[in-house]
């Protein structure tokens, strides 16, 4: 679910430009800088030429980082479908997507397995008794409450939507969740919420997008830091353990990007419970009596907002301005208009 939240205002693009892009860039030029300064690959290693800093060189290290900076700002998107797992349409895009995928669809069969496993050692225990409660017990309960945390990183079963990766799947199944209990898809519907929504839910969608992010953007450069590394100090011996750091960047960042994906999917559907009443009003659509209702309705807008020509709703037309005067009836009622 790589949903862009729409943000307003040059001073938020500045912020999110020195954040998600200016920032990672300048690390990562600044490492191969100094990289290069130590005289690798055609020189044996010497790092205190490292600390030999020049304007020229400087001049050359921040004007750099902006154009890499500015030229990996448009990919963020497509920087973010490569993580969830959407890897195109070649064989072997194909079969590595498939393989990732049945990795993930066994994993959650063994948690499911282990799950069950532990719930019988809790079924009859009192509550009463927690403080009492035997080590099988504890242990019992400690084991379920991982896995069905772990298990709270995948779409429903069900549905068959698993992606091949752990940031894929987390996103699509708020997704998922997010969808169900209005009948609202996200993909169509958040970028029109924002529009309409408070400013409280939008800087809290904005907050979580820009550090999952910044945390993906800088998983990608320290993996590009990482490739150079390894071919720099190729023929440096020992020194190509460095290829370690950057990696151990790249792995724990896109980790971190993993957890944050959670709280950014809690924050589309804080977004959608509290702003969708807003968004009725704005295309003047009745307010739904219930829940039941409320899906009834919001089959036709989303297809209305996948701009399906065939989609048919019925609008609240504002009160007119002579007092009681009921506005005149549609002289066009669509053949299947329900009665």
């Amino acid at each position: 679910m790589s949903t862009d939240v729409v943000s307003s205002g040059a001073g938020r693009i500045g912020r999110y430009f020195s954040v998600v892009s200016a920032l990672p860039a300048t690390v990562f030029v600044s490492y191969l800088y100094l990289l290069f300064r130590t005289g690798a690959p055609t020189e044996p290693v010497d790092w205190s030429k490292a600390t030999d800093f020049d304007p020229a060189g400087l001049a050359a290290l921040g004007i750099g980082a902006l154009v890499l900076a500015l030229a990996l700002n448009p990919l963020q998107f497509p920087l973010i479908q490569l993580f969830e797992g959407y890897w195109g349409s070649s064989r072997l895009a194909v079969e590595l997507a498939l393989i990732r995928t049945i990795h993930h669809r066994q994993r959650r069969r063994t948690l499911i397995r282990r799950h069950g496993k532990a719930r019988p050692g809790l079924t009859g225990r009192d509550p009463r008794r927690r403080y009492s409660a035997s080590p099988d017990e504890i242990r019992a309960g400690m084991t379920a409450d991982e896995i069905q945390r772990e298990l709270a990183a995948y779409p429903e079963p069900d549905l068959g939507r698993e992606l091949p990766t752990r940031l894929g799947n987390v996103l699509r199944r708020y997704e998922d969740a997010i969808a169900r209990p209005y009948g609202l898809d996200p993909l169509v519907t958040v970028p029109r919420l924002v529009m309409v929504a408070g400013q409280p839910e939008i800087d809290y969608v904005q907050n979580q997008r820009v550090q999952m992010e910044l945390a993906l953007r800088t998983s990608f450069l320290a993996l590009l830091a990482t490739l150079v590394t390894v071919v720099v100090m190729s023929s440096n011996g020992a020194w190509l353990l460095l290829a370690a750091a950057p990696y151990s960047v790249a792995y724990l960042s896109y980790r971190g990007a993993v957890a944050l994906a959670h709280e950014y999917g809690m924050s589309l559907a804080v977004l959608t419970d509290l702003g969708r009443f807003a968004l009725y009003e704005r295309l003047h659509l009745p307010h739904p009596p219930n829940t039941l209702a409320e899906r009834q309705l919001n089959r036709s807008l989303m297809e209305l907002f996948r701009m399906n020509d065939s989609a048919w709703l019925t609008y609240e037309r504002p009160e007119s301005p002579a007092a009681g005067t009921p506005a005149p009836p549609s002289d066009r009622t669509p053949p299947d208009a329900p009665e």
